[in-house]
């Protein structure tokens, strides 16, 4: 007889069918199979007593301790025989009394695994049927010679139907249990469950271990090119040109000319770790910076650690997120030092933009003055100079540039696949072909559903003396 053993439903389920005079169950939750083997029993005459104690939590189903459909059985036979289901919020401990015999195990949330059903791994304490010291007696303190059995305490504790022992008290004083899981509490439950129903647990299972493998990744930076951005000029301006800035005049005017118009000095670090790089006397590495280094660093990100899967974007596989995370935050560091060093110089750029434009348009407005420049003017002839100010203000104007129109921002979002994607088979040969190591290392293997649960060859407590219950 082994002390370690398996408890899972088939074993619980032979549990109860080979009782005799008393079943005490008490779980997170209940399974069909279970419900209806408690009704077997109920069906025998005499009638053996039945202690039931649970969590009546929805959420109990959602992971896995129990299911809707064993809730709704459980209901269904305690109106039938008309014994009073007990709850207990939180129970997460497996104990099981069949006649004399005891044995406490851990339940199984079938969400995050599948259950085991070998002998070398137990998830049960048999204490089988205790008689005498040997099977867990201790003095009881006070009494001469008189001894408590394991099973006498746990009866005591969850106050089991069927004792008539003055020690043990009624079900509303026991240390656990003493509520009644009402009627309306358990059809409250099963409405919730029929809101949300729990994920198949095979399903859940499988996506969570394949997820652990491949994530989803949305990389980008966005804000950070100002030699694409123009500037849009008063079309009543546009009256003059000026054979050096008539490529940068299509209506709009280009703030900047050429891919490293702005380039700056930001601290140089290591992309491998994201330390600081510091010269001989200790001060920080100066490099050059540009829009063009943005753009190569980030194709050397992408090259470095994203895979693109035609149709499903850019993945990258878990155990290089450390990496990846580092050169992130690398990455970004240095676009926000970029940001801050055009930052202090876009104003004199602005301003050498305006200055340039004002002097290409003042010929064709002096010729040609819109009405509107003049509005604020209190001279009934202005001057050459006032309708270069009034020009000059106009296109600063325009050339207000904001917040927006110049913030770079680095943006990294992780998403995991579903399993409406795991299972498509188109998507597993993209996936071969975009990693073929990883059909190598059986990762589609490894993401099958866990096996159903089998009858183990032993008993829940391979007991084979006096009584062939368990």
């Amino acid at each position: 007889m082994s002390t370690f053993t398996v408890i899972n439903e088939a074993t619980l389920v032979q549990a109860v069918e080979q009782c005799r005079q008393r079943l005490v169950y008490i779980a997170p939750g209940i399974t069909e199979p279970i419900v209806k083997a408690m009704g077997k029993l109920m069906a025998r005459h005499p009638l053996p007593s039945l202690t039931v104690i649970i969590d009546t939590d929805p959420e109990v189903c959602r992971l896995g301790y129990g299911t809707v459909e064993g809730l709704k059985s459980l209901q269904n036979l305690a109106e039938m025989q008309m014994f009073p289901v007990r709850e207990q919020p939180g129970l997460r401990l497996g104990v099981l009394v069949c006649d004399e015999q005891l044995a406490v195990y851990s339940p199984t949330p079938l969400l995050i695994e599948a259950g085991s059903n070998r002998v070398d791994q137990p998830n049960a304490l048999n204490l089988g049927m205790v008689a005498g010291q040997e099977a867990g007696h201790s003095e009881v303190p006070g009494g001469a010679g008189a001894t408590v059995s394991a099973l006498d305490v746990v009866l005591k504790a969850c106050a089991a139907e069927g004792e008539s022992d003055p020690a043990i008290p009624l079900a509303s004083q026991a240390e656990i249990g003493a509520n009644v899981a009402s009627p309306d509490s358990l059809k409250a439950a099963l409405l919730d469950l029929a809101l949300l129903p729990p994920k198949p647990y095979d399903v859940a299972r499988t996506e969570r271990v394949y997820n652990t493998k491949l994530q989803y990744v949305e990389f980008e930076v966005t804000g950070y090119k100002l030699t694409a951005r123009r500037v849009q000029i008063p079309t009543d301006l546009l009256v003059g040109t000026d054979k050096a800035l008539e490529t940068r005049m299509r209506n709009t005017f280009s703030l900047l000319e050429g891919q490293d118009s702005l380039i700056v000095q930001i601290a140089d670090a290591d992309p491998k770790t994201g330390h600081p790089v510091i010269d001989k006397q200790g001060r920080p590495v100066m490099v050059n910076y540009s829009e063009r280094s943005i753009e190569d660093e980030r194709k050397k990100i992408h090259a470095d650690f994203l895979t693109p899967v035609t149709g499903h974007g850019q993945l990258i596989p878990k155990m290089r997120r450390a990496g990846f995370d580092i050169r992130f935050k690398w990455f970004e560091a240095r676009v926000a030092s970029f940001s801050a060093a055009v930052s202090a110089s876009l104003a004199e750029a602005v301003e050498i933009s305006v200055n340039d434009l004002t002097d290409a348009l003042l010929p064709g407005v002096l010729k040609n003055p819109p009405t509107r420049l003049m509005k604020h003017s209190l001279l009934l002839r202005p001057s050459d100079i006032d309708f270069r100010d009034a020009v000059r203000a106009d296109l600063t104007k325009s050339f207000n540039l904001g917040d927006r129109f110049f913030k770079p921002v680095v943006k990294v979002n992780f998403k995991d696949l579903t399993y409406e994607t795991i299972k498509d088979e188109k998507f597993r040969a993209l996936l071969n072909k975009a990693f073929p190591s990883l059909g190598q290392q059986g990762i589609f293997e490894e993401h099958d559903s866990a096996p159903e649960v089998v009858v183990p060859t032993l008993g829940i407590l391979n007991i084979q003396v006096q009584h062939p219950l368990l």
